[in-house]
């Protein structure tokens, strides 16, 4: 009996298919809304140091005789000419009503009326968002070909000293039927996603309104759902190039005559107690053993969540 070398889940096999993700959510879902907030991808807000534009792209808002914000050391002298006192605990500048300069209260109320219409447009495009967008512009299949294409380098490498014979071709139309078939999976994952994020942020946009009715907060608020969008392009990325990883080792073990393996655990604190159970024992393909012993639930290596154990194939 010999066994071949273990095919870990490597980060080249899905960093390009997380890549790939993030530029679905930003093209179908981002894009349009940082236009119409008027900021890049990689910037938070658009204002500047002036006192008038703070007011007006909401860097710096009035609320109960109170001046709330960022301010730089300009906006504070025009603050302490016009009159306010500054607040070390709360770190504001007081001001009475009675007191604003009429042009900042022009400003102030061109603020208003710009949050609620960027608050208008932002639903707008929301409720616009066509989720087919992701099937025309989604490039995984072809991502995942070049991940495969990886994974197989890797698994002739890794069998070569316990497999004597001429190790079997993937074919393209294998490639193509397994990148087709995990493509399709992912893109339906990220459908689903989107439309659920698209309510939540909905949500968020509405009640943003009870919140201080500011442009930088819509901007914030964007942008800190646009992390949430990327840390879940990093999961999906994972976790699917992980399942596909599973069966395409038992695919490709298949071909090699290989039916049995032996189960290796990442062996750190992080392995589960049942997956740990497993370490070192003789599993088949065809049958996977118990992975949850509460539930009953059967996987192969990879395919439980977020599972790092591998499949070393045994030779006969």
């Amino acid at each position: 009996m010999k066994y071949g070398q273990p095919l870990p889940l490597k980060p080249n096999y899905f960093t390009t298919v997380e890549a790939e993700v993030n530029r679905l959510f930003y093209e179908v879902l981002y894009r349009r809304l940082m236009e119409i907030l008027g900021v890049t991808r990689d910037e938070l807000t658009n204002a500047s140091d002036g006192f008038l534009d703070a007011i007006r792209t909401g860097k710096i808002w009035y609320q109960d005789g109170q001046f709330f914000g960022d301010f730089s050391a300009a906006i504070s002298r025009e603050l302490k000419a016009a009159g306010a006192h500054w607040n070390p605990d709360a770190k504001t500048w007081g001001l009475s009503q009675d007191a604003i300069p009429t042009d900042w209260r022009f400003a102030m109320s061109q603020a208003v009326n710009h949050y609620d219409q960027l608050r208008a447009k932002l639903t707008s495009a929301l409720d616009a968002t066509d989720l087919s967008d992701i099937d025309r512009a989604s490039n995984i299949p072809n991502v995942y070909i070049r991940t495969i294409d990886r994974m197989d380098h890797d698994m002739k490498l890794s069998v070569r000293a316990a497999y004597q014979g001429v190790i079997p071709q993937l074919t393209s139309a294998q490639r193509g039927i397994i990148a087709a078939e995990w493509g399709h999976n992912l893109d339906l994952y990220i459908r689903e996603w989107t439309s659920q994020n698209i309510l939540d942020l909905r949500d968020k946009i509405q009640q943003s309104a009870f919140t201080g009715r500011r442009s930088s907060t819509l901007v914030k608020l964007i942008q800190e759902n646009y992390g949430v969008s990327k840390n879940k392009a990093k999961f999906l990325a994972r976790q699917e190039t992980s399942l596909l990883l599973s069966k395409f080792r038992e695919v490709r073990y298949k071909d090699l005559g290989v039916t049995s393996y032996r189960w290796s655990t990442s062996n750190d604190a992080r392995v589960r107690a049942d997956h740990q159970h497993l370490q070192g024992k003789i599993c088949e393909f065809a049958n996977p053993p118990v992975v949850d012993t509460q539930n009953g639930r059967r996987a192969n290596p990879g395919e439980d969540f977020g599972c790092r154990c591998v499949a070393i194939p045994v030779f006969v």
